[in-house]
């Protein structure tokens, strides 16, 4: 289906639960003109005169998500070992996923690093992001990148803030997945995710000799991480860019990464962790995974331990962009935020750390980007989302719950139905 919103023309969505920063606006209504948000307020006060009408129903109207770390791009690459699709294409059909949950704005995470996995490289990396870059808007998403640096793979380094640098929003996180720490502090876990690896195909070694191979070197190496951390600060004095550190484990490590110039922990594994990056005033991300499924896969901290005890500001999708819209509305269940609160986790919160103060809330002068959500049976769904302005995807439910507008046209002779600007 193709919708053509004619952005020449303002649209109005009217009779909507419209969850502003503090509050929600019970039968409110937001029009939007050129793209952005023209007005916002209760339906009876918002005019309709020359727009297209969108009857909500009574639906959630939310800022646009955005997602601040997906891996979902190298995945819809290399679905499979010697699997691969062309990047465009990947990018497309990741969008088209993506947006059916509400998100407007993506940072896609990308790894500058020479894998054991042989479908991630140095080389591979800079082709994706240099996709990425030429999609721009595809789908219907503000496409941005997230440059993984993998800091055992310094001779990724040059090419990652050669690409990062192109971009309008700078985003990297320095990465260490070394056995022992981090996420991989319980070995028995690492040796099954490998043992996963293998039966999709790849050849990983014997675990033990492996495991014991890769600690004894990275132990041995004194030179690689302070090269790979002093040129990341260099980077940040020279010209400024959103530094995250991943996967902390001790509050040493989060010293580090402080010192270093890092204001954003993600995915912290241990609460001891989280709590020294809320000392050092960095803003802490989680996964909405975690949130949804109850706990960590790898048996870490649990994302809402984390934010009950206060030591969590964004969610992101991580690798599940359908747990981004669904995660908020668990939050809020528990009763460990407000709607609102839980609702700017994955907008506003996420989109001004990281840098994008146009978007991510529902106020006059701000972008539009923005989704209608239906929560039925304790699963959220986007029946209609909006990126500037334009109206980039809709489901059956969506379209119907506008029809009604065509009989407010009739009645007042001011507004075009939505629905008669359907394409189907």
């Amino acid at each position: 289906m193709e919708i053509q919103s004619h952005p020449g023309i303002p649209i109005v969505f009217r009779h909507a639960r419209v969850v502003l920063e503090d509050s929600i606006i019970e039968d409110g209504a937001v029009a939007i003109a050129g793209g952005i948000i023209a007005d916002v307020g209760e339906t009876s006060q918002v005019s309709t005169q020359g727009a297209v009408v969108i009857n909500a129903n009574g639906a959630l109207l939310i800022p646009g998500l955005v997602d601040t770390h997906n891996d979902g791009v190298e995945r819809e690459v290399n679905p499979r070992p010697r699997v691969g699709f062309s990047r465009p294409f990947a990018i497309a059909n990741y969008a088209r996923r993506a947006v059916a949950a509400g998100v407007t704005t993506s940072f896609h995470a990308v790894t500058f690093g020479n894998m054991v996995r042989n479908t991630r490289s140095v080389d591979e990396a800079v082709a994706i992001t240099d996709a990425i870059r030429e999609a721009s808007t595809t789908g219907g998403i503000d496409h941005q990148v997230l440059h993984r640096c993998d800091v055992w793979s310094p001779d990724g380094i040059d090419n990652l803030f050669a690409s990062m640098r192109r971009f309008q929003y700078q985003a990297m996180s320095l990465n260490d997945h070394t056995p022992g720490q981090g996420q991989y502090r319980n070995l028995d876990g690492l040796k099954g995710l490998w043992g996963e690896y293998r039966q999709s195909g790849y050849n990983m070694g014997n675990d033990d000799d492996r495991l014991a191979q890769l600690m004894h070197e990275r132990a041995a190496d004194t030179t690689t991480l302070p090269r790979v951390w002093g040129r990341a600060a260099e980077e940040l004095s020279r010209e400024t860019y959103v530094l995250s550190s991943h996967d902390d484990d001790t509050p040493e490590k989060v010293d580090q990464m402080a010192s270093i110039g890092c204001t954003i922990s993600e995915f912290p594994v241990t609460t001891e962790a989280a709590a020294r990056a809320r000392e050092h005033g960095m803003k802490i991300i989680v996964g909405a995974p975690n949130i949804v499924r109850g706990g960590s896969t790898t048996g870490n901290a649990s994302a809402l331990d984390l934010i009950k005890a206060g030591l969590a500001d964004i969610i992101c999708a991580d690798y599940h962009s359908p747990s981004m819209l669904e995660a908020p509305f668990r939050v809020f269940d528990l009763g460990l935020r407000s709607l609102p609160e839980s609702i700017a986790m994955v907008t506003r919160d996420a989109a001004h750390t990281f840098g994008m103060v146009d978007r991510g809330v529902i106020r006059t002068g701000m972008r539009a980007d923005l989704a209608l959500v239906v929560r039925t049976d304790g699963v959220a769904e986007a029946t209609l989302v909006m990126r500037g302005g334009e109206i980039v995807h809709a489901t059956r439910a969506g379209l119907m719950g506008v029809l009604p507008a065509t009989a407010l046209a009739s009645r007042n002779g001011n507004a075009t139905s939505f629905a008669e600007r359907a394409v189907h």
